[in-house]
């Protein structure tokens, strides 16, 4: 009986292939340290490492049931590797920001071009911003959140008062940016 012991790379691969569930089990238990570490250290929380750890977990699943699969490496090592690329592109759709509040958009003069950002920067502005502006800010140009959901999310009477209260907070955010840089330093 497949239980919770020592497995080697390749009783594991033999378990995922017949099918065994226990096997993505043992996986988590043997990763989840170095993919939590590696999560932490690169910006995220203990919650994003686990759900990286889930996603690559099943991309191995998936992966190990193809019949032309052939393990190359420590199983380990593919994990970590599969993960890490899970958690690169979960933390470039996390630091997707548009900077320009398309509410104002309007208000620019053809000649005038706004500010491109460099998106770590505006990201350590943004945790600068009080608790309701930064959330509302990451729901919109993060998390990609319409104003009605945010509106619902955050309790704010409609999508108008969002729109308004969001385009107050890009307007602190820039102030901020603009205060401590020049134009140039972004071009």
């Amino acid at each position: 009986m497949f239980g919770l012991g020592f497995y080697s790379d390749s009783d594991l691969v033999k378990e995922i292939k017949q099918g065994n569930e226990k096997a993505l089990l043992i996986l988590y238990k043997q990763n989840i340290n170095s993919i939590k570490k590696f999560v932490l250290n690169n910006n995220g929380s203990i919650e994003e490492a686990q759900d990286v750890l889930q996603d690559t977990l099943i991309a191995v699943w998936q992966n190990v049931a193809k019949p032309d699969f052939l393990l190359n490496a420590k199983l380990s090592t593919y994990i970590f590797s599969i993960a890490k690329n899970q958690w690169y592109k979960q933390l470039k759709r996390k630091t997707r920001f548009k900077v320009v509040d398309e509410s104002a958009s309007e208000n620019f003069r053809a000649e005038e071009t706004p500010l491109k950002y460099d998106t770590k920067i505006v990201c350590d502005y943004v945790n600068k911003l009080d608790e309701t502006c930064r959330k509302l800010l990451m729901y919109f140009y993060f998390d990609g959140l319409d104003m009605n959901t945010i509106a619902e999310q955050m309790g704010f009477a409609n999508s108008d008062t969002v729109k308004s209260k969001k385009y107050q907070c890009f307007k602190k955010l820039e102030s901020a940016v603009k205060e401590h840089f020049e134009k140039d330093d972004f071009i």
